[in-house]
């Protein structure tokens, strides 16, 4: 079961928000859950157990013309899973609140990811609505090991593991990294072809594409500050780099092309596969997400829907209006 219709209207295209920092708090869901003109809410990426948070290394900073593209090194979330279903339990149980969809981003190893999804079913029988459970595969910003999304094998064993436990309150997806040749897509058909049945729809509810791109050097003076961002960083005149260590994952519209890259390439690999179950798979476009304009051209690649999250973090919940164009959501 898609996470949405492919195939949408010039200018219906369903817009909500990515896994990011300024949708980690009760207060950041609860924003967005309620605003007119989202389709969907997607926590920021949370773990089974939670862990201390360090600010000192978490940072965030916008940088380029307007604000409009940002690098952080974030890692996830320091909220566990279940603090988040707590902070989602009302919205969806709520009787005035609108219905729409939810995407909790997770993430961890094989065993630990299999007792999320397990969490996650046991969600959606409690609250009676399907859930979307997003596998964040390609976070940049740790060391020692690249994200399984950039390991075929590794990437194959998650998809195994979600597609075990998809059903039709539980939808599956997998969030990946922005690819640059040929293999890396091929990697990623071969994968999702790895769990599929002839004559039905794939297990895989969604990709998102993309995630941040890593490795980005921003210096102190590029910074942009964005008045009233309470995480953003400030200038800082004693200090070279934006960020801690200088290193962070590219957003905003420092990726949009090659975000609009990647989902037209997935897109059209599904779409002439061999392997017809794949077609049933939406795509998430996601990097640079800021106007209608930018949601049009997702659509135009391929997009069934559209996410943002440095938009999001630069202007706060009000920008969904501008990219939807003014048209609330269809709930």
């Amino acid at each position: 079961m898609p996470l949405f219709p492919s195939s949408p209207k010039k200018g219906e295209i369903p817009v909500y928000n990515s896994a990011c920092p300024w949708a980690s708090s009760a207060e950041d869901l609860k924003s967005l859950y309620l605003s007119p003109f989202t389709a969907a809410v997607t926590t920021r990426t949370c773990t089974l157990n939670g862990f201390a948070d360090d600010a000192s290394k978490h940072q965030v900073a916008f940088f380029g013309p307007d604000a409009q593209s940002s690098s952080n090194s974030y890692g996830y979330s320091p909220f566990a899973i279940t603090v988040y279903l707590d902070w989602l339990r009302p919205l969806l149980l709520s009787k005035t609140a609108p219905k729409k969809q939810v995407v909790v981003s997770i993430t961890g190893t094989l065993e630990e990811t299999k007792d999320m999804l397990k969490i996650l079913q046991a969600f959606a029988d409690e609250v009676k609505a399907p859930i979307g459970a997003e596998f964040n595969a390609s976070c940049p910003n740790f060391r020692g090991h690249p994200p399984p999304a950039y390991v075929e094998s590794e990437l194959t064993a998650f998809v195994k593991l979600l597609a075990s436990h998809s059903s039709p309150t539980l939808l599956v997806g997998i969030k990946l990294p922005p690819y640059t040749y040929d293999s890396q897509f091929s990697s990623v058909i071969s994968s999702l072809s790895s769990v599929s049945s002839p004559g039905k729809d794939s297990p895989i509810s969604f990709l998102s594409s993309t995630n941040t791109l890593g490795q980005g050097l921003v210096f102190a003076p590029q910074i942009v500050e964005v008045e009233g961002n309470a995480v953003a960083q400030k200038r800082k005149p004693q200090e070279q780099f934006a960020l801690p260590g200088g290193f962070g994952g590219l957003a905003g519209a420092a990726v949009h092309q090659i975000s609009l890259g990647n989902v037209y390439r997935l897109s059209n690999l599904l779409k002439s596969s061999e392997d017809t179950s794949l077609r049933s798979i939406s795509i998430i476009g996601v990097g640079g997400v800021a106007d209608a304009e930018a949601a049009e051209r997702f659509r135009q690649a391929g997009a069934s829907a559209v996410a943002c999250a440095s938009a999001l973090g630069r202007e706060g919940v009000d920008v969904f209006a501008r990219i939807s164009g003014g048209l609330k959501a269809k709930l």
